[in-house]
């Protein structure tokens, strides 16, 4: 028979020291792989909010433009709004007509955003120019 002072010496497991220490090692893995999880999160919903803001943009700058290409008289305005399907009710859109040094030529600047607070930061802008075809 092995005497069991010697036993216990051959068999050891993990010290209570050495489990704490995993555990904690581990639980600060994990607290960071849940914020890497929670970031990763915010910027696909920011990509995604991104990406629908200049799908709009550019289905409302392409309307402005054959309105003002269209139209007999300069159209120099703003105009802001709301798009009317209700899936989009969270974004806006603002436009504004400007003047070039060429006669027939105009310059339109439109921001779809989704925060009206931080219209910039929170949205997309997209610049165009479109003649009105009048003159020679």
């Amino acid at each position: 028979m092995r005497s069991s002072g010697l036993q216990d010496r051959n068999e050891r497991g993990f010290t209570l020291l050495e489990v704490i220490v995993a555990v904690a090692i581990l639980g600060m893995s994990l607290v960071t792989l849940l914020g890497l999880q929670i970031k990763t999160i915010r910027l696909q919903q920011i990509s995604n909010r991104t990406t629908v803001a200049t799908l709009l943009a550019q289905e409302k700058i392409t309307e402005k433009m054959i309105e003002i290409g269209e139209s007999e008289s300069p159209p120099f305005y703003s105009e802001s709004g709301e798009f009317e399907d209700e899936t989009f009710e969270q974004y806006g859109w603002e436009y504004t007509v400007t003047a070039t040094e060429a006669v027939t030529l105009f310059r339109i600047d439109l921001t779809v955003f989704w925060d009206e607070k931080d219209k910039t930061a929170q949205g997309v802008t997209l610049s165009s120019f479109v003649s009105t075809g009048t003159g020679s």
